[in-house]
């Protein structure tokens, strides 16, 4: 991995992604090819997500100066590891023959009839997309707030004119149904998440939606490969959704995840230290995005060091 960016066109894109990261607040930097940013605790992910790198001691010594506590990333070196996966589709002629369930294909071309699914504007997620939001996050029993309600307004609001950025909406009887959208960076997608209103489901907005902008997001040139999701750090990537997302032609692909520690905060993420943290850690678990963070590290590294103990991976 090389700290100084080479590539004009990483650069510029590079230049996009900063905007976005500094207009909500959110840390990052740059090391080569690698994007990385921070949601929360100082916990950094590059993009590409799906690329297996390596680093050495000179490149975490340069990433711990940028502020990071903790960096989450798959690895190609032999060493501890967290058997981690990313979904994944890298066909460029993305199409119903990718589509394994001949239920998924029927549900598709059903709502295909029945829906609408088209590019949208951020200005539109911003007036008519906000109540989607908060319906699924109560549907997956995630903790809603005015908070987080700000924190997807000021998501949405600094997407609007980024090109890095593209949002697809899904409408059944000139309702909005269900929105996703895609960040583009190197030759990836992305699909963060997906939000769609419960009383609608039953017309399949979102298999519908998933097919479209995939299809789309394949066609584009420079576009290798669009990333629905790894294994998430925080919560829990269910086996109905994990096999929802393989059912509209996305590939599990195992991969090597590594989780490295500041060794300023190292000590606090050793045992025995860390079975308290994570004690105190879940205690606010439902309460706090940090407090889940530093259980999911704890977990995870716990994980690498079972791991390593039985032989596996270094």
């Amino acid at each position: 991995m090389n700290s100084i960016c080479v590539n004009s066109e990483y650069s510029v894109q590079d230049e996009h992604l900063s905007d976005f990261c500094r207009a909500i607040g959110v840390r990052c930097f740059s090391t080569g090819d690698l994007f990385w940013s921070s949601y929360g605790l100082r916990l950094f992910s590059p993009l590409p997500a799906y690329r297996q790198i390596s680093l050495s001691p000179k490149d975490l010594s340069y990433i711990w100066k940028q502020g990071a506590l903790f960096i989450h990333y798959f690895t190609s070196d032999d060493c501890p590891f967290y058997p981690g996966y990313d979904l994944i589709v890298e066909d460029k002629n993305y199409d119903f023959d990718n589509i394994q369930s001949a239920k998924r294909r029927h549900n598709i071309r059903w709502a295909l009839k029945h829906c609408n699914v088209e590019r949208v504007p951020f200005e539109l997620l911003l007036k008519i997309g906000l109540p989607l939001v908060e319906e699924t996050y109560n549907r997956l029993s995630l903790r809603f707030n005015g908070s987080v309600l700000e924190r997807w307004k000021n998501y949405f609001r600094a997407a609007v004119s980024n090109p890095m950025f593209q949002a697809w909406g899904v409408f059944v009887l000139n309702q909005l149904a269900a929105f996703n959208f895609h960040i583009y960076c190197r030759d990836g997608a992305y699909i963060p998440m997906i939000f769609s209103r419960t009383d609608l489901l039953k017309w399949h907005p979102v298999d519908a939606l998933v097919f479209v902008s995939t299809q789309h997001a394949m066609a584009r040139d420079g576009v290798a490969h669009i990333s629905y999701g790894r294994r998430p750090l925080t919560g829990v990537d269910t086996d109905s959704l994990v096999n929802f997302k393989e059912s509209m032609g996305y590939k599990k692909i195992p991969l090597k995840e590594r989780l490295e520690v500041n060794p300023v905060v190292k000590p606090v993420f050793s045992r025995p230290l860390s079975s308290a943290t994570k004690a105190l850690a879940d205690l606010f678990y439902h309460r706090s995005g940090y407090a889940r963070i530093v259980s999911g590290v704890i977990s995870t590294l716990r994980g690498q060091i079972k791991l390593s103990d039985a032989g596996y991976g270094g």
